[in-house]
């Protein structure tokens, strides 16, 4: 095992990209994402969002300045669902799926190597991850310039790739999905509930804005008000998170390889 995972790390340091070995490790987990287990994950964060507008819309009774508010929220809630539960628990679900099936090994001692099975099993997500959150501008009813759309999705690739990656990292540290879906818990609470309630106190919200999922639900409420904007620091705080993200990913993956077992 050992053998395998030296061989591994070496891979991904000194083989190049095969786009048809890439390819087809994205098809493999493109298949995977669309299965029961994964695919509820956009959906609840569509319907969340769906039945967030409808309640408050009952709620807001003609206020229009109160609606703007709840939509807002309506947005934020199901932007920072989507990105932390399909982000981190269907990457790490979906690896800790190929341990448990004993597919993992078969493609890392195959041709496939180390950076191909990374980049076809965080891409798929990706996307799955933007078109939701397109969707769910879509769903909120919000009228956006150009411009507001280059942000948006901006944004929202930078987050869904702080997000996969720490799905990665909690997917090499599983044994099996139960496992994987155990150990989501805590950082999926840090990251989705978090900024949910950080418009009811000052510490929370001083805490949300040091997260990407905080800086991606600020980002949701500017479109809705119709000044779409991020500030600089907020962007730092996601360029920040994506690079300690990768580097503990690094520092794990060439102690255990992709198979922490």
């Amino acid at each position: 095992m050992n053998k395998m995972q030296t061989t591994e790390t070496s891979k991904i340091h000194t083989t190049g990209i095969h786009w048809h070995k890439l390819t087809a490790v994205m098809k493999l987990k493109t298949r995977a994402l669309f299965s029961k287990n994964f695919i509820i994950m956009p959906i609840f964060a569509i319907g969340l969002t769906l039945a967030l507008k409808f309640l408050y819309r009952f709620i807001a009774d003609g206020n229009d300045e109160m609606l703007t508010f709840m939509y807002s929220m309506a947005l934020g809630l199901g932007v920072t669902m989507n990105v932390s539960m399909t982000g981190m628990v269907c990457t790490s679900m979906s690896l800790a799926e190929e341990k448990e099936k004993h597919t993992l090994r078969a493609l890392m001692t195959s041709s496939v190597n180390g950076l191909e099975f990374f980049l076809g099993s965080i891409i798929p997500v990706l996307a799955m991850i933007v078109a939701v959150n397109i969707l769910l501008i879509l769903v909120a009813g919000i009228s956006i310039s150009p411009a507001g759309w280059a942000l948006w999705l901006g944004i929202s690739l930078l987050c869904s790739i702080a997000s996969t990656v720490l799905g990665m990292i909690l997917g090499i540290c599983a044994k099996n999905q139960v496992n994987a879906s155990t150990l989501s818990t805590i950082p999926l609470l840090v990251f989705a509930m978090i900024p949910s309630f950080s418009a009811f106190h000052p510490t929370i919200k001083k805490i949300s804005d040091l997260l990407f999922t905080g800086i991606l639900m600020d980002t949701s409420k500017s479109l809705m008000t119709g000044t779409p904007t991020v500030e600089p620091i907020g962007l730092a705080v996601i360029a920040v998170e994506i690079a300690l993200a990768v580097i503990a990913f690094l520092l794990i993956y060439r102690r255990n390889g992709y198979d922490a077992d």
